[in-house]
């Protein structure tokens, strides 16, 4: 996945392909969507079992993939109909990326109520008044660029949101400086813009992400949010050791901003395997799970299935999408407390 940005048409033909793909023709387009800075295209799939009070669930695909790749061969379709939950997918647009990256490192993205971040949060705000959806159970995942901006959207909007999963991502606001590396980023981002920046920055493509204390990456968190909200949101966070497009260490850097950002260590109070991975879960005064972080020694860059999963089969392989023989996203529903 590259995360180099050019402005790009987007034909007609491309966008009627989206709309017919075998894979995604369940998946029905959000219609005249109002605002939208970020110029984004959303779809939706609604199970026929769903009814008022029902969860929404924010899916954030990666770069080079589609809406249309990140519904059932994440298992996510399959998991909307056995909760059920209304499953919301935005889309990025070739004009806006040309890798069909999100813009999480880019200010006039990653902020409270402008570009892509005000039109997923637009998107969220139409789908829960069509649908009469639980306000109070509305979740957020994503994948590679989709996971850093699932990080953007539970920095800006905290008291929106149940819950949150970054999966091979980055945290919020990762593309900025520390004193000493301001000459060497600033350039980057003169010369080369702001995904150059957040390449060397973020920890992308073989560089190592810059590292800042729990508190400075708490700091940004609450830069954006303002007040703390009443109840954070659930975080769970996934990272391969094996990933070469988002280095690991990110997912120590994102267990420091959201475990800090809520009071509570960076050190685990439980630890385990649990199939191909190490898990290690951060619980909050009362005893309750707050942040889980999952390690998996094998896994690249990719988004973990397991397509035989038995009573619930989870998924179809396919680019960035591995099978590992564990299925991320019913881990992270249980997580949330969507399943048992």
């Amino acid at each position: 996945m590259r995360w180099t940005v050019r402005l790009a048409t987007v034909g007609l033909a491309a966008y009627l392909a989206v709309l017919t793909d075998a894979r995604g023709a369940r998946l029905q387009p959000l219609p005249d969507l109002t605002p939208n800075p970020g110029n984004l295209d959303g779809f939706v799939y609604v199970p026929a079992a769903i009814a008022p009070g029902a969860p929404l669930v924010v899916a954030l695909h990666g770069c080079t993939q589609r809406a249309s790749d990140f519904d059932d061969e994440t298992g996510l379709e399959a998991l909307a109909d056995a909760v059920p939950f209304v499953l919301l997918l935005p889309e990025q647009r070739e004009a806006n990326n040309a890798e069909r990256c999100f813009n999480f490192f880019d200010p006039g993205h990653n902020r409270p109520g402008v570009g892509e971040s005000a039109s997923i949060m637009a998107m969220i705000d139409q789908v829960a008044d069509t649908y009469a959806l639980d306000p109070d159970r509305v979740f957020v995942l994503g994948l590679s660029a989709g996971g850093g901006m699932t990080a953007v959207l539970l920095a800006n909007h905290p008291d929106r949101f149940a819950g949150g999963a970054v999966i091979a991502g980055v945290p919020f606001d990762c593309n900025r400086p520390t004193w000493m590396t301001w000459p060497i980023w600033w350039s980057l981002r003169m010369l080369w813009g702001e995904a150059a920046a957040a390449s060397y920055a973020c920890g992308l493509f073989g560089q190592t992400p810059l590292d800042r204390s729990a508190e400075a990456w708490a700091t940004a968190v609450l830069g954006v949010a303002g007040e703390a909200p009443e109840r954070w949101p659930l975080v769970s966070i996934w990272h391969g050791d094996a990933d070469e497009v988002v280095h690991p260490r990110n997912r120590h850097e994102l267990i420091e901003q959201w475990t800090h950002v809520q009071g509570l260590a960076a050190i685990p109070d439980d630890a385990g395997a649990r199939g191909p991975a190490q898990r290690e879960i951060f619980r909050a005064e009362d005893g309750s799970a707050r942040v889980e972080a999952w390690r998996l020694p094998d896994l690249g860059h990719a988004l973990p299935i397991h397509a035989d999963a038995a009573p619930l089969a989870c998924g179809v392989s396919g680019p960035y999408i591995d099978d590992v023989g564990l299925c991320a996203v019913h881990e992270i529903a249980r997580f949330w407390q969507l399943l048992p």
